[in-house]
């Protein structure tokens, strides 16, 4: 995870604005939002927020920290809502927001799906393949971890999409893990897998990344 600085959209400026405000600024009653807070508030911006407008409103409800999420999105994307924040703030000149770069970092995910969605049932087996061009169903279900079987034993729990499914690994195979579902649920395509206490042989770093960080954090400032 990385962030930006501190900007102060109305000097134009970063930290080095912040700088400059005195103590008595500080302490006036109206300019409670220059004061530094033990506690923020953590905005994650994305389409439905995008409007100068909206992030307005957003800073006034108290949003302090605005989080970009590389997950998703390219750099035009997140540019043009850093750029619409500079705006917003612009519109609220004693308020210090925080720009927060959080990277997509290593992940794991499910594979496609002959239905685009699976009905998983408490109790039943679901096998998990190596072959992430295979399409899923109720049955068996693609992973993006190739190392997967090396990986984890019988007794671990995977957690599939924010952890809304639960597996108990049963067996593993050379190129495939059988588990038991252990709470019903439905599921869509490419959720995210989580692999608690065990060992991932996984980069912490990945070349999205570093692009990320060099090509966009570090020259937006």
């Amino acid at each position: 995870m990385s962030s930006f600085k501190y900007k102060n959209s109305a000097a134009g400026a970063s930290m080095q604005s912040a700088a400059n405000i005195t103590l008595r600024q500080i302490l006036e009653p109206n300019n409670v939002n220059l004061r530094s807070k033990k506690t923020h508030i953590v905005c994650t911006l994305g389409p439905a927020c995008k409007s100068v407008e909206t992030l307005v409103k957003l800073i006034d409800a108290g949003m302090d920290i605005c989080r970009f999420n590389f997950s998703h999105g390219s750099h035009e994307d997140h540019k043009e809502m850093f750029n619409n924040v500079l705006k917003a703030q612009e519109l609220r000149p004693n308020c210090l927001l925080g720009m927060l770069l959080d990277t997509k970092g290593p992940e794991i995910r499910t594979g496609f799906l002959k239905n685009k969605e699976v009905h998983l049932k408490e109790g039943s087996k679901l096998k998990l393949v190596t072959d992430y061009e295979f399409l899923g169903d109720e049955t068996c279900i693609a992973c993006s971890y190739k190392k997967l079987p090396q990986s984890v034993k019988p007794g671990n729990i995977i957690l599939i999409a924010d952890g809304s499914v639960s597996c108990k690994v049963l067996e593993t195979h050379e190129d495939h893990v059988i588990t038991e579902v252990l709470n019903s649920a439905v599921i869509g395509e490419r959720k995210n897998m989580n692999l608690p206490n065990v060992k991932v042989d996984l980069p912490i770093i990945s070349e999205k990344d570093k692009n990320d960080i060099l090509n966009f954090a570090i020259p937006m400032g």
